[in-house]
């Protein structure tokens, strides 16, 4: 597995790195570290002429303040990659530049920042711009998490397109030595006590499994909160879900519930995304 790991050096990113290494150990696979900076590009293109001309000196300065810059940031980049790892500095917007690279990788593992479903700073955050127009799957990680390693991963289901592109995912991590849980959660307030659909869900969840999830767990409820609370139940140490994006929309739609899981959880978040008309 080809894993990128953007980062910016924070708690959260710190995480999520402690993850994507356990990922490409199990997977035998390549860890590719990128940190995006946003500084000095826009700025020097622009004033390098006006400090040529009105003193040498200032532009002397700004080239030293930027080579150290450079230095400061390539030798934190080299600290975190080591020893299993390659890294690269890049310039630009973030999200933009991750974009651009995605299609190199097979999976990307960052951390998001924002304490709720309701904080603005994940909205309007890196991770979140990302993951609503990533076409690869991507891990979230808060600064809540405690998972370094991937034992059991938490698969949430609504028998969709999306939801079944996740499972496909993470049951293929299961000769990994990764152990699947497979959930689904009753939205239906009419359904919750019908036996006769509990008996059709649990159906459908075994004839999904195919003998690969080690448990079954059939709920009812909103899923933004009750998905989470599975996951604590049975010690999951990451949550996977499918994400529907409309071609004609610009990523994931505002509001939905796979939305506001990825803001929510404690538990790291695996978006798997899926492209419908």
């Amino acid at each position: 597995m080809r894993i990128l790991h953007p980062t910016d050096f924070s708690q959260p990113a710190q995480l999520a790195l402690a993850l994507a290494r356990d990922l490409r150990r199990r997977s035998n696979g390549s860890l590719h570290v990128v940190h995006v900076q946003q500084r000095f590009e826009s700025d020097s293109t622009r004033l390098r002429s006006q400090l040529d001309s009105l003193n040498p000196e200032l532009s002397r300065r700004a080239d030293e303040d930027r080579n150290l810059e450079v230095e400061r940031l390539r030798g934190m980049l080299s600290h975190v990659s080591s020893p299993d790892a390659t890294s690269e500095l890049l310039w630009g917007n973030p999200v933009e530049e991750l974009l651009a690279m995605q299609e190199r990788f097979d999976m990307v593992v960052m951390g998001a920042h924002g304490a709720s479903r309701f904080d603005k700073v994940f909205l309007g955050g890196v991770a979140g711009r990302f993951v609503r127009r990533a076409h690869v799957p991507v891990i979230t990680v808060r600064d809540e998490a405690t998972v370094g390693q991937l034992q059991r991963v938490l698969v949430a289901t609504d028998f969709g397109e999306p939801s079944a592109a996740a499972w496909e995912l993470v049951r293929s991590w299961a000769p990994w030595g990764v152990e699947v849980v497979l959930t689904h959660v009753i939205d239906d307030e009419r359904l919750k006590d019908d036996a006769d659909h509990m008996h059709e869900v649990t159906t459908q969840m075994s004839d999904l499994s195919q003998g690969v999830a080690s448990r079954l767990v059939v709920r009812s409820g909103n899923p933004v909160t009750v998905v989470p609370q599975i996951a604590q139940e049975v010690g999951a140490d990451l949550i996977a879900i499918g994400l529907r994006h409309h071609s004609a929309a610009a990523g994931l739609l505002l509001g939905s519930r796979a939305d506001a899981l990825i803001r929510s959880s404690s538990v790291p978040i695996l978006s798997v995304p899926v492209t419908v008309p």
